[in-house]
Formats: C-alpha cells, structure tokens, sequence
C-alpha cells in the first residue's frame, strides 16, 4: 500500500522533470533559431524553429518565425524555382498560421497582410480575391475587409466588382467621406480612361453615381478640396457626354459648373494650406 503511491509520485516527477526538459529545450532552440534569423540566416534559423515544432506543434511564435524566414528569402515576382519554392513554402506558413490562435488581433490583421502581399507578388491575386470573399462573407460589416476586397479587384481590372464594393463601403460607413470620394474617383477614372470601351449610356451612369458620392462627402466636409476637385472632373465628363450626343448648350451649362466647382477647390485649398501653416 506504501510504494503504490510513492511510485506515482517518482512517475510525476519523471514526468513534470521530462516537460521541464522539453521547455529549455524550445526556449534554447528558439534563442538560437532568433539569432540565425537575424544573421539573415534563414535557412538554419527555420531547422530551429521546425525542432521546436517537433515538440510543440501547435508553438505559435515558431511558426511565425518560420513564415516570415520564408517571405525574407522570397524575391517577389522572380520565378527563379527557389523562389516559387519559398512563396509556396510561405503561403502554407501563413496559411497554417491563420488557423491557429493569434495573440491578438493587430498580429492576425498582420499575418493576413503578409498572406495576401505574397499571394498578390507571386501572381496570385485570383487566391487573395478569394480570401478577402470569404472574410466579408464572415464579416459583411467590416469596412476594412471590403475595402480591401475592393482594391484587390480594381488592381485585378474587373471594374465592376471593385466598384460594388467600393459601394458597399459607403454603406457600412455613410459618414466616411474618405469612403465616398473614392466611389467619385473610381467613377470618374472609368469614365475618363475607359476611351471605346465605355458607352456614352455607361458614362451617364458613372458620372451621377461619382457625383452623388462626391457631393456626399462635401456635405460632410464644404472644404474637402479633392472631392471638390474630382466634382469639377466630372462635370467635365458631362460635358464630352452631352457635346456627343448634340447637346452643345447643356454641355457649356457643365464647363460652367466646372469653373465655379474649380473655384471653390481653390478657396478649400488656401484654407487647407492655411490650417497646416505652423503658428
């Protein structure tokens, strides 16, 4: 009845003995995985990193590590083999990453950077697009998300997504003028530089959604010289639209509301240049 416990007991400190054991271990693997790391020696600091993962391999702090060794070894659109070899080896990092506990959420916002920079640099952004869909499907509130989506699908040239999403922004933060003015811009830039490819009936379009969203954001800001700047632009779209379709009268009407638009951006801007003045 007496060595039964005292057995368990030499079998606890054998094994709290063996944890401890594996815990200096981790910790002199890390040190040293951090020193070849900023040695710029990534391939022997990732061996580190990967031994303590042979321990603990849910270890977030190596595996981090590991990712971002991979993207320091990356060159970005190279297709040397190497560097295919670390993109995919630092896509699946990442990816492994995002599935696990973050420490907190500017890390996590960090890591999904990281990801869609290296899907975007290697090519990608079919895969970035698809990441960023299903984090707003998650989060269908977050502005952040959508913008981002926004962009990505604007630097992918399909205009239309870009600008839905771009929409979609305005409506999860009607009170952005930040937001606004870029569906102004946006609107105007398709119509300005779509030359054939956009219909004088899709530049209508354009042209009075940009200009209500810029006329938004200066009912929130009478002062904001570079949505007043882009109103001027679009009147001026306006007016190539309506000198093709004959209507030379109302096209001079638009010039005209340019020119008074124009001075108004520049009264914005001496107030602008006024305020940053140091006093």
């Amino acid at each position: 009845m007496i060595r039964r416990p005292l057995a368990f007991v030499l079998l606890a400190v054998l094994v709290a003995s063996l944890a401890g054991c594996d815990s200096v271990k981790s910790r002199y693997w890390m040190n040293e995985g951090n020193k070849l790391y900023k040695g710029q020696k990534y391939e022997a600091a990732i061996a580190e990193y990967e031994k303590v993962l042979g321990i603990h391999p849910g270890d977030w702090a190596a595996s981090y590590q590991i990712a971002v060794s991979y993207l320091a070894m990356y060159h970005p659109n190279s297709t040397h083999p190497k560097d295919l070899e670390y993109s995919q080896k630092a896509a699946a990092a990442l990816e492994k990453l995002l599935k696990m506990k973050a420490p907190d959420q500017e890390t996590l916002e960090k890591v999904r950077g990281f990801y869609v920079g290296l899907l975007q640099a290697a090519n990608q952004t079919d895969k970035a697009v698809t990441f960023y869909e299903g984090l707003v499907r998650e989060n269908p509130k977050n502005a952040l998300y959508t913008a981002q989506l926004a962009q990505l699908y604007a630097k992918k040239g399909d205009f239309p997504k870009a600008l839905e999403y771009f929409t979609k922004r305005t409506e999860i933060e009607p009170s952005n003028k930040e937001a606004l003015y870029t569906v102004g811009v946006v609107c105007w830039e398709r119509s300005y530089r779509g030359g054939l490819l956009v219909s004088d009936d899709e530049r209508r379009t354009l042209i009075a959604k940009g200009m209500d969203a810029l006329e938004r954001a200066v009912k929130l800001d009478p002062d904001y010289f570079e949505a007043l700047s882009y109103v001027n632009l679009l009147h001026r779209e306006k007016a190539k639209v309506l000198a093709n379709a004959g209507d030379l009268e109302g096209a001079q009407a638009e010039i005209q509301k340019a020119t008074e638009v124009t001075k108004r951006a520049v009264e914005a801007r001496k107030k602008q240049l006024a305020a940053a003045k140091p006093s």
